[in-house]
């Protein structure tokens, strides 16, 4: 059965600051949303960045498999 439709939904990125300390970004791309575990300037700007480009898009094309 051929795949039309591939989507992210939620996913969880692990950074750390130049003190060692850990900060999670959790992203809801389907709902458009993020959370941070710690405020961080850099990861809010990224996580709105990443949200402005994978928010509800299907990316059935990026998927290389054999019919």
């Amino acid at each position: 059965m051929k795949i039309t439709k591939y989507y992210i939904d939620n996913a969880k990125y692990r950074a750390e600051d130049e003190k060692g300390n850990i900060i999670w970004l959790e992203i809801n791309y389907w709902d458009n949303e993020f959370r941070l575990s710690k405020q961080n300037i850099s990861l809010e700007n990224f996580a709105k960045k990443l949200l402005s480009k994978k928010h509800r898009i299907n990316l059935v094309h990026k998927m290389h498999s054999p019919d």
